[in-house]
């Protein structure tokens, strides 16, 4: 039996949410339907980005689609297996599958926000599935599957996005402006920086797993 971990910095609070939030979810909300929500909400904070931030409909369409998708994404296995009807192996497919997905709109509506250089959206979520891949080949040593790398899940990255979102619509000139010497600018800066942590994480976290694979082929 594989054991869920979420390390991340807000897991505590988000735990007491939707532990609150599952016994009240209507009977007639299935699983299934969290989970078209959940990629619902990936499509509005996509087309929200995708807007620029041009106004505050574009704002409230990230945050709304944000939030929906967190709800989504969080309640659709927590319900089922409250409500004691979970697909295990099924489940965990679709899961992963619809959450590849919701990154990939995420990804493409800031893509063609023009606040960023084109490629390096899809360069960051190259690396966050190189880095849950890892985690998944490690469950199968340790039983373990870790939902957070490192202390940032998806929830941490959800909130981190809104954030984002909010101090580039009210105060975009601070983003746009180009760092000296290197001609970009201070958010594709921030990206790139945020890519070579995501980088050198990975070799770390390799290394680790390697060592770890070694002890089990041993063992």
């Amino acid at each position: 039996m594989t054991q869920r971990v979420n390390r991340g910095l807000l897991a505590r609070p988000e735990e007491t949410a939707l532990d609150w939030l599952v016994l009240r979810v209507p009977a007639w909300v299935t699983p299934d339907m969290l989970t078209g929500l959940g990629i619902f909400g990936a499509v509005l904070g996509s087309l929200g980005f995708a807007l620029a931030l041009a106004s505050w409909l574009s704002l409230g369409l990230v945050a709304l689609g944000l939030l929906l998708n967190w709800l989504g994404d969080s309640l659709d296995g927590r319900l089922a297996r409250h409500r004691r009807i979970e697909r295990r192996i099924e489940g965990f497919i679709l899961d992963n599958g619809v959450d590849l997905i919701a990154y990939l709109l995420l990804a493409g509506g800031f893509a063609l926000s023009g606040l960023v250089a084109l490629p390096i959206p899809f360069l960051l979520l190259a690396l966050h599935t190189l880095l849950s891949n890892l985690a998944l080949a490690r469950m199968m040593i340790t039983g373990v599957h870790e939902l957070a790398i490192g202390s940032i899940g998806t929830t941490e990255l959800r909130v981190g996005f809104l954030t984002l979102a909010a101090l580039m619509f009210l105060a975009p000139a601070m983003f746009q402006a180009l760092v000296p010497l290197l001609a970009i600018s201070v958010l594709d800066f921030l990206s790139l920086f945020w890519a070579g942590l995501m980088l050198l994480h990975v070799a770390l976290v390799l290394r680790r797993d390697l060592r770890l694979a070694r002890q089990a082929d041993r063992g």
